[in-house]
């Protein structure tokens, strides 16, 4: 007798996704709203400012959130030089976002490349690559950072570099660790021996297995590239451009915290709340990449 039930087929990936998605908490949805809505400030810009964010009136300066004036409403205030606060937040996603990409980018490159050859090669890569990891572990980095940059005068990339230097460490522990162990693994063995190209087991077998773990790290070392922008645009030396940038907003207002609160807190709020999102990401994303946690 000839059985009629047949195995459901596996949903739609759209579906499964839209799933995934109506099942995450309230917290979760709202941090990736958020980092969407920074995503558009960034691009769109000038398109979205209330005011011409370079206008100074002094007639107008320090007028607290809500303030209705001449121009129009000033939803968070004006700063000391009566610019737009609103404007001046808008504007500033595009160098937070933009340098802190563009490092986490160069630091993966390379944390990637010496990681894999590390782990693939084993021996004098390994040593070395675990030495000079802990001997940059050793120092407070923020500090270097400030001297590097005090040193050579600041540029953006520079900025860029050395956010790169201080979050490639990361992601070249991490590849060598997962490559050492793939690279035992007994399929790895029979590519070798069966003359694979040691370019087809780097690229198409080690590599593959090592990127979801260097997602979910890109994502943690996004939230710290732009803590450290911010940082370096507080003390002076970051990214030299006429935009504005949250770091050098929140400077700019520390001098008048005790009349002029909303100088520091929506700067700061819109730090704090962009690397929030960004760390609720990558924990969500470090539970897909679970085995034990897919499984459930």
């Amino acid at each position: 007798m000839i059985s009629t039930t047949t195995s459901a087929l596996p949903a739609p990936a759209w579906r499964r996704l839209s799933r995934r998605l109506a099942h995450q908490p309230v917290a979760m949805l709202l941090c990736a709203a958020f980092i969407a809505l920074t995503l558009v400030a960034a691009i769109a810009g000038d398109a979205l400012t209330p005011f011409d964010p370079t206008f100074q009136d002094l007639g107008s300066r320090l007028l607290p959130p809500g303030t209705i004036g001449a121009e129009g409403r000033y939803w968070f205030g004006t700063d000391a030089l009566g610019r737009d606060v609103l404007s001046l937040l808008v504007m500033g996603a595009w160098p937070a976002l933009f340098v802190s990409v563009c490092a986490v980018l160069l630091a993966a490159v390379a944390g990637i490349g010496a990681g894999i050859l590390a782990g693939y090669r084993g021996g004098r890569f390994a040593v070395l690559l675990l030495y000079l990891s802990n001997i940059q572990l050793s120092f407070p980095f923020f500090l270097l950072a400030i001297t590097i940059v005090g040193i050579l005068s600041p540029s953006v990339p520079l900025v860029i570099a050395v956010i790169a230097l201080g979050t490639w460490v990361r992601f070249a522990r991490v590849t060598y660790s997962d490559t050492n162990q793939i690279r035992q693994l007994e399929y790895v063995e029979a590519v070798l021996v069966m003359r694979g190209s040691i370019w087809r087991v780097l690229f198409r077998h080690i590599l593959p297995n090592v990127l979801p773990n260097v997602l979910v790290l890109a994502t943690f070392a996004f939230g710290t590239a732009i803590v450290m922008e911010s940082g370096l645009s507080f003390v002076g030396l970051g990214v030299p451009t006429d935009s504005p940038t949250w770091g050098r907003m929140l400077s700019e207002g520390r001098d008048y915290m005790e009349t002029a609160w909303w100088l520091t807190v929506f700067p700061g709020s819109c730090i704090f709340l962009l690397v929030l999102s960004i760390n609720v990401l990558g924990e969500q994303l470090r539970d897909i990449s679970d085995p034990k946690v897919n499984r459930r």
